[in-house]
């Protein structure tokens, strides 16, 4: 147990530094940077606590108890500043009203204490605050069911929405995020349901390792090589607004002649120019070839072909790549080199949207059409 919390705490320290220190640094960085370093402080806390050292040191341990409050206010943030990338909101700030009510107003008087007293309330077990510790925990109970939650439709609708702005999401889908919102969803869990101290605090340990395991490797988030996939996320939408222009425009629909006009100028122009074999696609750059707006072009795809943006553009892809792969004068070609060829950037999204589109794997499908 030592051993563990001693690893998150200096992880969680470590890392904010990198964040804090690394070039190109933006909200959610900063915020992240933050999140980390409050944890690393809830670990500190309660290795005194577990140690004994608390009792001497009083002031420190409870600086940390209203400190989990700050977890799902941080969590929200953090998913919100991540995929919107903009610069932070002063009103946002709101967001941490719980935590300063927990300093000021629960254990303010405790801080104004004599050292000496401070030390007796410790050896006491908190005894003169119990009300205080339970309102805190109950704080903290209460910002998870928020939080999490709410953070977690906001992630789900803006994975969603990318299918319809993007031919490629690989890249900007926030993965990780879904690895932070799963890992502090069972923390709170086990807040909820196991009321021993030593489990909540391995579990933070062990998601603030998890979160250096993959943040490290996320380029993007840890690395100085994130050039290239800051226009990506700034091109991705805002989720409110996306969502609110897009209900804007189906408000006025097309009429039913306009819809197959713009269709069938769509279909001339991916067999005449072949946009589709540019990997990073996206709607506003296919709507620009066409000279109308993305809405109402993402509205003549999902009404006349039944797809998204996302499906109707690799399913032009994995055809020319059945065309390409049909033509002997391929046959020296890997097909993970077609696919390339055909606007893939990926091995494993040829895989996932040939087996989509063909319901069987790559080599699977072409061997039964050359037997065939």
């Amino acid at each position: 147990m030592p051993t563990l919390l001693l690893s998150g705490n200096i992880i969680a320290w470590f890392l904010s530094v990198v964040l804090l220190t690394k070039r190109g640094r933006v909200t959610h960085d900063y915020l992240l940077a933050f999140w980390l370093a409050s944890m690393g402080y809830v670990l500190f806390g309660y290795s005194m606590v577990y140690s004994g050292a608390h009792i001497d040191n009083p002031t420190l341990t409870v600086i940390g108890m209203p400190l989990p409050l700050m977890q799902g206010p941080f969590l929200f943030l953090y998913t919100n500043y991540s995929i919107r990338n903009i610069n932070f909101q002063k009103i946002d700030l709101l967001h941490f009203l719980p935590v300063m009510f927990s300093f000021v107003v629960l254990f303010g008087s405790f801080f104004l204490l004599p050292q000496a007293e401070r030390v007796e309330v410790f050896r006491q077990r908190g005894k003169g605050y119990e009300t205080q510790l339970m309102m805190n925990l109950a704080g903290i109970y209460l910002s998870g069911l928020v939080y999490i939650p709410v953070t977690l439709r906001m992630l789900i609708r803006y994975r969603k929405n990318l299918k319809n702005e993007f031919s490629n999401t690989e890249r900007i889908q926030f993965n990780w995020l879904l690895y932070l919102l799963i890992g502090i969803g069972i923390i709170w869990i086990v807040v909820w349901f196991i009321s021993e101290d030593r489990f909540i605090y391995a579990a933070t340990s062990v998601f603030v390792i998890l979160l250096g395991y993959f943040g490290i490797q996320q380029a993007d988030i840890f690395g100085h090589a994130r050039l290239a996939l800051q226009q990506e996320a700034q091109e991705a939408p805002d989720v409110v607004a996306n969502l609110a222009t897009t209900a804007k425009y189906q408000r006025s629909s097309l009429s039913d002649e306009m819809a197959v006009s713009l269709y069938e100028q769509l279909v001339q122009l991916m067999q005449r120019e072949k946009p589709y074999l540019e990997p990073e696609l996206t709607l506003g750059e296919l709507a620009k070839l066409l000279n109308i707006h993305p809405n109402h072009l993402s509205q003549v795809i999902n009404a006349r072909a039944d797809k998204n943006f996302y499906d109707f553009i690799n399913a032009w892809r994995i055809e020319e790549f059945l065309r390409k792969a049909d033509d002997p004068a391929n046959q020296q070609f890997t097909l993970l080199a077609l696919a390339f060829d055909c606007g893939f950037n990926s091995k494993a999204s040829f895989n996932r949207n040939f087996r989509n589109y063909t319901g069987h794997a790559p080599t699977t499908y072409l061997k039964g059409r050359i037997e065939a």
